[in-house]
């Protein structure tokens, strides 16, 4: 059949490229048998059409309806249409003027498991899994709501992988859904096998460390994400789906704060926001009060660390540099070995490394203190990349420390603050809504109030909302 040889010459012939003609029916099925149910394929669609000739009929999709009695078949005239059917897991029937699509697709994804990169102790178990359409009938299953919109996108020239952009039609800033799409069709790329690349490609600022967008695995954050008014990003082949706009705060925000009572959220809230500062700031303010500054601190520390460090063969600097290093050393390591011998690993690793090089002389007890607080409060930011970007930024400002003292510690947390100031997450600050300093966007950030004092979207996302609607305000004064 002509179809057919033009289909076939669209694609390399392979081992898994089936073509099965089905003389009563004067059609041929092609398919990719690596890629399809077999047992559906044989029962469902080659079994009906052998046993129910084709007669004269004047719409063959209804024919085919009635016959395969299957609810995805879609007609295609264009060729290029049907050979993305079939490398999309489904079936094609060549007619001998048009093709057919049949969706028979059959591929075994794993069922959704706890994520094991964003745990929460009171809370579903389920996560998002490589299927995309598993990942959809996650969030449709939370949100039963007529209005929750996946506008469909293919990137990738050669993958062509399939990227949803989710949303609330009500509730999402129509500023926000117009820039994500114009975004996403700008992607220009061959392909596209994980969204940590499609999240380069739509960020806003390509130089900056921070992330401007929320990687998760939980189903049930991501819902939550869409009832405050975001967006999320769902790959085909990824577990890990993006969340945006996303500001600095949303990082230290857990399912956990929702799910216990308000002070009990709070209060761990307040203690990832304390670790994100004692991660960044002991190691250099350690430096700075006993190279420059000692005068600050108690005449009885001074002495005591004064004594811990008899012996000590490294400056102080070098000591920090050499113990942070190690560290993260222990860390990628763990994260590189299986996972029944990382955690253990990183424990042991640690301990053994620090005890010895304090027995050694290498370092001081103190030292070993502070850069233990360090790595502790790294752990406690509940976002890896988050997490990660803080680690780094510890070395820049323990060089600054080392050259200028307390003067070079404020002055590089001066520099980090003025670019946090002016970055943007899909153009909303990402300091919102501390720039706004009203008290009403203040309601859910650093306390979680009791639920009967908020409504179903948090007062940062509502800042977002009345922060497009003051800059489009400002657009038309000007």
């Amino acid at each position: 059949m002509r179809t057919t040889q033009v289909l076939l010459n669209k694609i390399d012939l392979s081992f898994d490229v089936i073509v099965r003609p089905v003389p009563n029916a004067n059609l041929d099925v092609v398919f990719i048998a690596t890629l399809v149910d077999l047992t559906r394929v044989e029962e469902r669609l080659l079994g009906p059409l052998t046993h129910l000739p084709m007669k004269r009929v004047r719409d063959v999709t209804i024919w085919l309806d009635n016959t395969l009695r299957l609810s995805n078949i879609k007609r295609v005239p264009d060729v290029d249409e049907a050979v993305h059917a079939l490398l999309d897991n489904e079936a094609v029937l060549c007619l001998p003027s048009e093709y057919i699509i049949v969706g028979v697709q059959g591929l075994n994804r794993r069922s959704p498991q706890e994520p094991s990169t964003d745990v929460a102790i009171r809370g579903p178990r389920d996560g998002f899994t490589e299927s995309i359409d598993t990942n959809v009938s996650l969030l449709r299953i939370r949100i039963k709501d007529p209005k929750l919109t996946f506008d469909k996108f293919v990137i990738g020239e050669r993958t062509r992988t399939t990227v949803l952009l989710a949303y609330i039609r009500d509730l999402a800033s129509p500023d926000i859904v117009h820039e994500a799409t114009n975004r996403l069709r700008q992607v220009k790329i061959d392909g596209l096998l994980e969204n940590g690349v499609l999240e380069q490609w739509i960020e806003d600022n390509h130089w900056s460390p921070y992330p401007q967008l929320q990687a998760t695995e939980r189903p049930d954050k991501t819902a939550a994400a869409l009832l405050e008014g975001r967006i999320a990003f769902i790959a085909d082949g990824t577990p890990f789906v993006l969340l945006a706009p996303s500001v600095l705060i949303s990082f230290f925000q857990t399912t956990d704060d929702y799910s216990q009572r308000w002070w009990s959220g709070t209060a761990l809230r307040l203690v990832r926001i304390i670790a994100f500062f004692v991660s960044i700031f002991v190691p250099s303010l350690y430096i700075a009060f006993t190279m420059y500054n000692p005068e600050l601190i108690p005449l009885k520390m001074v002495l005591q660390l004064a004594s811990t460090r008899e012996g000590i063969p490294l400056p102080i600097v070098m000591e920090a540099l050499v113990m942070e290093i190690m560290v993260e050393l222990v860390r990628e390591a763990g994260n590189r070995m299986p996972q029944q011998m990382g955690q253990s690993y990183t424990i042991v690793g640690g301990l053994v490394i620090g005890d010895i090089a304090v027995q050694a002389g290498i370092v001081s007890p103190i030292m070993v203190v502070a850069v233990g607080l360090t790595a502790l409060g790294a752990f406690a930011i509940p976002n890896y990349e988050a997490a990660l970007v803080t680690r780094m930024i510890r070395f820049p400002m323990l060089l600054a420390t080392s050259l200028f003292g307390i003067i070079g510690t404020l002055g590089f947390a001066l520099i980090l603050l003025a670019h946090l100031s002016t970055l943007k997450s899909f153009g909303v600050p990402y300091l919102t809504p501390f720039g706004q300093m009203a008290v009403q966007d203040l309601k859910d950030t650093l306390v979680r109030p009791p639920v009967q004092l908020t409504n179903s979207r948090t007062a940062t996302y509502l800042s977002i909302r009345s922060w497009f609607g003051r800059a489009r305000y400002r657009a038309r004064r000007n």
